[in-house]
């Protein structure tokens, strides 16, 4: 099985995003892994007949829609919820999305995980990791830093912010 550091993903037309091995290593990883269901809810914009609108467009929509699909096709662990932004608005508002792509890893508890762009480069495996622990709803987090973040008694708002590699 492949590292979660040995896993790419390929931007070209026409072709897959993941290669057949890395599709494998993952298909693998989740039969081993995942316990529960996992949503994942991607808010993105899929213009009618290609027809483009200045001002919606999304460079990274399309290919954050195929790899959504191609990761789901490996696992009936994982369901999609696709909203698009500018013919839902409510819903995207409902979601607290305010940029696109978006997506929202959700486990059994209701808890997300948010990505925003195309989870490529170092964030890919981030994104499987992130899958794995909402079906597990589990860390690996110290004992230590669990106790301390139970005493926060406000919700808190972390940003990460990365470049494309």
């Amino acid at each position: 099985m492949s590292t979660a550091g040995d896993l790419s993903i390929t931007q070209e037309d026409d072709m897959p995003i993941l290669r057949t091995e890395d599709a494998e290593a993952i298909r693998f990883r989740f039969d081993d892994e995942l316990d529960a269901d996992v949503q994942l809810t991607l808010v993105t914009h899929n213009p009618i007949g290609g027809l483009l609108i200045p001002g919606r467009e999304c460079d990274t929509c399309q290919s954050t829609q195929q790899a959504v699909d191609e990761i789901t096709a490996l696992t009936s662990k994982i369901s999609v919820e696709t909203v698009d932004f500018y013919r839902e608005p409510e819903r995207a508002e409902e979601l607290d999305v305010e940029r696109i792509p978006a997506l929202i890893v959700h486990g059994p508890s209701g808890d997300g995980v948010r990505f925003f762009g195309f989870p490529s480069g170092y964030e890919f495996p981030l994104l499987l990791d992130a899958i794995v622990r909402a079906s597990t709803n589990e860390s690996d987090l110290e004992a230590s830093t669990v106790e301390s973040l139970s005493e926060i008694d406000e919700d808190v708002h972390i940003k990460v912010f990365v470049t494309p590699t």
